[in-house]
């Protein structure tokens, strides 16, 4: 039983958690004197008394900081964070300069948060699944730091005086988009259990938020200055005519990927996976684990025909991984991990995918706990990734689009609640979508977007896709469920849904609300051009942030080609069928 001490300190976090937290980011970042008289000048501006206040007056901001900061949800935290950056000329000072400040004071802050939730493994009486979810956390702030570092890899490699900015821009957007979708994929373990069982919880929730919310206001800010930054060389005509040649490909794709699928039924693999023993090995997981780490070669595993019961992993350091089954039909991959059996919704995947440039097709992937077990995950993805003629399988939660870019064509999903979610930018085009039956009492959700900042380049678009009930869900059973197009998972979810057929399961309504994770007038929802008994938008959702309608160019936004900045010519171009345009 938790002991009163240690309920008493997760309950009652210092009141000033969240400013004694910045202050340390600061003083730990820049150790100078007039660093220190400018944040305490901010913080007496705010009515803060527990500073001494200097007589000393503080340097003047650069006007870029001011200008930055300004547009900035969070300006007063922005010129706290860039408190150090010299008030020089401006040929000292830049953006691009001031962009890479606020991103290295976020390293530093989220280094500090690991050790905060390190610690808590301290305490006595975590149960397992609590553990789990501090694995989670820490799992995630790794991988923050990873997309940190990558991101200001390219700021460092690409200076702002050359080349397409616009490509760096959309590059740090993702990384920072992500970046950001990791602290709230921590958060969430949290909110499961809390929802599990209300009156067991230890405070572990309310302490990491006060903890991790000053970061994900960092990277809120870092993706505002990206806007700002923009909007300043649109209006300078920097980045006018910015789209790639038809013959240019993203730089982590080479010409021998863009054969590979192309040429699939010749293709030689590296490794061969063979259920009965045929192949170089017997298990997917083992061929994974011989696969060279961080090659800058597609590296292929072909997957012969058979059912394959193992949770597979691609890891970090396994980059430019391919799986290649034998039909969506004759190739099967199966779990059964769920929250019900003790595994958190971000760990229950069958198939997980981490490393970077990650290629599938021709699979099905299958979580068989059941609707009875909840959240139980098909396939998570926290990679740029495509998947081709894959088949996804579960019930609630089955396809974890978590985070970065990712392309389904000609894909299956299957589920019942929330089946499709998650914060990456993820375009699903000419795919089969069946819902379900669910559990007693639920209702279908079939999607579930969480983009949390406004200046994220997140969210889902379902593109000539088909929407229908499942063969074992006849309409004398949906009729006793509710079936939406989807509900919105945090305040700026975005959904687009066009030129899709909609069966006559999809309510009237069109979607549903969840007030405890977002503000309707906030969120992104557009229907365009759909066809089909459950297209009729007279009696959708009167929501702020809902459109049944929008203009040709809009719609366009939501394309392969657009939506997932830049990568539309590397899809096509390694023989995955792409319509341009809306």
């Amino acid at each position: 039983m938790e002991s009163t001490t240690v309920i008493k300190k997760f309950h009652e976090p210092p009141k000033d958690l969240t400013r004694t937290r910045l202050m340390t980011i600061v003083l730990g970042v820049f150790l100078t004197l007039p660093t220190l008289i400018l944040f305490a000048s901010f913080l007496n501006e705010e009515g803060d008394q527990e500073l001494v206040r200097s007589s000393t007056q503080p340097q003047p901001l650069h006007p870029l900081i001011k200008n930055a900061c300004t547009n900035t949800l969070y300006p007063s935290l922005c010129f706290t964070t860039l408190s150090s950056a010299p008030a020089t000329s401006k040929n000292t000072t830049t953006l691009h300069h001031i962009l890479e400040i606020a991103v290295n004071a976020t390293v530093s802050s989220v280094m500090d948060s690991g050790s905060d939730i390190k610690a808590l493994f301290t305490y006595q009486d975590l149960n397992s699944q609590e553990k789990n979810a501090l694995n989670d956390c820490m799992e995630m702030t790794d991988q923050t730091l990873y997309e940190l570092g990558q991101a200001i890899d390219d700021l460092h490699a690409f200076p702002p005086s050359i080349g397409d900015p616009h490509r760096l821009y959309t590059n740090l957007k993702t990384l920072l988009s992500a970046a950001m979708t990791n602290e709230n994929t921590c958060i969430d373990g949290f909110t499961d259990l809390e929802e599990a069982d209300s009156e067991s919880q230890k405070g572990l929730k309310g302490h990491l938020q006060s903890v991790l919310t000053p970061i994900s206001g960092m990277i809120s800010n870092c993706l505002a200055i990206i806007k700002y930054m923009e909007t300043i060389a649109l209006r300078d005509r920097k980045i006018m005519n910015t789209t790639m040649p038809r013959d240019e490909f993203p730089a982590w794709m080479t010409a021998i990927d863009r054969k590979l699928i192309e040429m699939v039924p010749k293709i030689r693999p590296d490794i061969v996976v063979a259920s009965d023993g045929s192949g170089h090995f017997s298990t997917i997981g083992e061929a994974i684990s011989t696969a060279p780490n961080k090659s800058s070669n597609r590296f292929v595993i072909k997957i012969k025909a058979g059912v394959y019961k193992e949770n597979v992993e691609i890891p970090r350091e396994k980059v430019n991984i391919m799986l290649v089954g034998e039909g969506m039909n004759s190739t099967v991959i199966t779990g059964s991990k769920s929250f019900v059996d003790g595994f958190s919704t971000f760990t229950s995947a069958t198939l997980t995918v981490v490393g970077d440039k990650f290629l599938a097709r021709d699979l099905t992937i299958i979580n068989t706990a059941g609707p009875e077990k909840h959240q139980a995950v098909a396939v998570r993805v926290t990679s740029n990734s495509a998947f081709y003629r894959c088949n996804f399988s579960s019930y609630q939660d089955t396809l974890y689009a978590h985070s970065l870019r990712q392309f389904y064509r000609e894909c299956t999903i299957q589920g019942t609640i929330d089946f499709i979610f998650g914060n990456a930018a993820a375009v699903f085009q000419n795919c089969l979508i069946l819902v379900r039956k669910p559990s007693p009492g639920q209702k279908n959700m079939i999607t579930a977007q969480g983009r949390g900042d406004p200046n994220q380049n997140t969210g889902i678009s379902l593109q000539n896709c088909t929407i229908v009930a499942a063969p074992e869900f006849p309409l004398a059973e949906r009729r006793n469920f509710l079936t939406f197009l989807g509900r919105p998972w945090r305040n700026y979810s975005r959904t687009m849904v066009m030129k899709s057929y909609l069966g006559d399961l999809i309510n009237p309504q069109g979607w549903y609300k969840w007030n405890k994770y977002s503000t309707l007038d906030t969120v992104e929802y557009i229907e365009y051009l759909n066809f089909g008994p459950g297209s009729d938008t007279r009696h959708r959702v009167t929501w702020g942030g809902y459109r049944k309608n929008c203009s040709e160019d809009i719609a366009k936004q939501f394309t392969a080609e657009v939506f997932l900045h830049g990568a539309s010519e590397w899809l096509e171009s390694i023989g995955f069928p792409l319509v341009h345009g809306s």
